[in-house]
């Protein structure tokens, strides 16, 4: 099998596709017919999303020719016909592409996001998946929701609300992704946990927010007191200012919309409308600016550590092997760098923790920390400037009082920074496209469960005098010693997670799943976010019902022409980028086509923004 499987390989025929190829049968002809089988079918589809769809599924994996998320064309047979292979062959795992992936370790690929913590049973659910037939999970249950509904359940939340409350209450809508069929209800969960991750990993108020799911939306529409996050106005204007989807509706040709729309502007006090999509939110909150201006971040490391009660210098300066202020690991390999790395751990005046790591660029000689394991340099003190590194950049991580995890890149020097210079640190996962590592949202991806073991290599590498030795043992512990503070620190940031995501995961057939062995829900949510655009995500994310309306409204309006959704209804059709959908100058596409279809109108105060 293995044989066959890397002729795959070489000749690009390798399909990790369940949902895709030419199908042998009718997409819709072998649903899950007990429930336990519509728990393996769903199961299964996680899997297949979580662990392949980046690379393989939507425009992605249509460029490559897999695509994991299309039910439409199943177990397309593969290679010679005469060996009966398939991605998929129902009830033969041994004929089955997918299986001999999983089962070898080839997929997914090392290195990347998919493939940290692959679950053990991995291999063993896709073989009981595919003897049972290969089911097919159950498609939920759409009631199309619309602008108008949307706008409606807010209305009656801000009316249920006192007048004092009303200016303070903030609205994220998941209708777009609800009413694509595509997107299951699993999925569904996981937008609704990184939202409440994010929201809860941009406040300094002690106690965790929850959002609150309004009635009769299908779970759709949710709600936050900015006040409970510690914000104000102000940062809400910023969010506001670089949203690209706000339209307004007090001309909309629906009278019963132009009505609750005033209602909604009048009962919450804003010019513009008190709410945004979640899935945009995540995305953007997630990555400066907004991440800087919501989480109230400082320009400099200094200013940061004076807010935090953390004397870092003076911490080095006095720290023993006795009276130890310090901890710190040094090591040749890392995830994010091809250099060695230092990091370092200060306990905050708040009795939280604090982590930042010294980073260096390639080639620099006082950035060897086996032959300059001190530092940095402290003034007036000789001998250990002498042996002190010079660090090119670093991150820093420390604890929420909600517990939840912050992060702050800085250069050398201690400057906030928005994105690590690849020549010292770099994103393997490529979260956001780039490996590059961008403030936010790179870490939150890459620190899912908290903080990462690592081993210490300089403690004991006895390259220099005793003297200097001692100064090392005084900042370097024992490798036991680190591992139980690394594990104290996981586990707070855990149990914080387990508080903010429990209720939105941890339901239906993943009710007694434990948090941790989901995939981080922020990195699942901007993935997908960045992906290329089809018509059907078009037409949704217009209000449209679907693909064919928004043809006739393409083919009806020569217009549109001059933006360019012509190749969208093509045959095949074309994709469009999502940058580009919404790329601004003053208005984004986006609000552009909705307006010439009459969908909505630029509001009132956009002008001026």
């Amino acid at each position: 099998m293995r044989r066959v499987l890397n002729w795959f390989t070489r000749v690009g025929a390798l399909s990790l596709v369940l949902w895709g190829g030419t199908s042998t049968r009718a997409a819709d002809d072998e649903p899950a017919s007990t429930p336990e089988l519509q728990a393996l079918a769903t199961q299964a589809q996680a899997f297949l999303k979580e662990r392949c769809s980046r690379c393989h599924g939507g425009s992605n994996g249509k460029n490559a020719g897999l695509d994991v998320t299309n039910p439409a064309t199943l177990f397309a047979p593969r290679g010679d016909a005469a060996l009966g292979m398939a991605a998929v062959v129902p009830g033969n795992p041994k004929k089955s592409l997918l299986y001999d992936a999983v089962e070898t370790g080839f997929m997914p690929q090392g290195g990347s996001p998919e493939s940290k913590d692959v679950p053990a049973d991995s291999a063993g659910l896709i073989k009981r998946w595919i003897e049972a037939g290969a089911p097919l999970p159950v498609r939920r249950e759409i009631k199309r929701r619309t602008f108008l509904d949307d706008m409606s359940a807010i209305r009656a939340r801000l009316l249920a609300a006192s007048a004092d409350d009303r200016p303070y209450l903030r609205f994220f809508t998941l209708s777009n992704l609800y009413n694509n069929e595509s997107v299951s209800e699993r999925d569904l969960r996981m937008y609704r946990a990184a939202l409440s991750k994010v929201l809860n990993s941009l406040s300094w108020e002690p106690q965790p927010v929850i959002p609150e799911v309004l009635a009769d939306t299908s779970e759709t529409v949710l709600m936050v007191d900015i006040r409970r996050l510690g914000w104000n106005q102000r940062q809400w204007l910023a969010v506001i200012v670089q949203y690209p989807y706000t339209l307004g509706f007090e001309k909309a040709r629906e009278e019963k919309l132009q009505a609750v729309a005033k209602d909604v502007q009048q009962f919450s006090g804003q010019d513009l409308p008190p709410f945004v999509r979640a899935d945009w939110f995540v995305t953007t909150a997630a990555q400066p600016p907004l991440y800087h201006v919501l989480l109230d971040l400082p320009e400099s490391l200094d200013v940061l550590e004076r807010r935090l009660g953390v004397d870092r210098l003076g911490n080095i300066a006095s720290s023993t092997e006795a009276n130890r202020r310090v901890w710190r690991a040094g090591f040749a390999a890392s995830g994010v760098s091809r250099q060695n790395r230092l990091v370092e751990r200060h306990q905050t005046g708040q009795g939280g923790y604090y982590w930042i790591s010294y980073d260096f660029k390639p080639r620099r000689q006082r950035g060897d920390l086996v032959r300059f394991p001190l530092g940095p340099k402290l003034p007036g003190n000789i001998t250990t400037n002498r042996f002190a590194f010079i660090h090119d950049g670093g991150e820093v991580i420390f604890s929420l009082p909600n517990g939840q995890q912050a992060y702050l890149l800085v250069d050398g020097v201690g400057k906030r920074i928005d994105v690590g210079p690849v020549d010292v640190v770099f994103d393997r996962a490529a979260i956001t496209g780039l490996p590059l590592v961008v403030n936010g949202v790179s870490c939150m991806n890459c620190h899912a469960k908290g903080m990462i073991d690592f081993g210490d290599e300089i403690r004991e590498s006895r390259a220099l005098g005793e003297r200097v030795e001692q100064r090392v043992r005084d900042l370097y512990p024992p490798r036991e010693e680190m591992r139980e503070l690394v594990a104290a620190d996981r586990e707070r940031f855990q149990a914080g997670s387990r508080r903010i995501t429990q209720k939105f995961l941890c339901v239906g057939e993943d009710a007694q799943q434990p948090v941790e062995s989901f995939r981080e829900a922020v990195g699942f949510v901007v993935e997908r976010y960045n992906t290329d655009l089809g018509p059907r995500e078009v037409a949704l994310e217009l209000g449209l019902p679907d693909v064919a309306n928004l043809a006739a409204r393409i083919e009806a309006n020569r217009d549109l022409s001059r933006y360019g959704l012509g190749p969208l209804v093509e045959t095949p059709p074309g994709t469009m980028k999502r940058d580009r959908w919404e790329a601004r100058e003053g208005t984004s596409l986006f609000q552009d086509v909705a307006v010439e279809l009459r969908l909505g109108y630029e509001p009132r105060s956009f002008s001026g923004r």
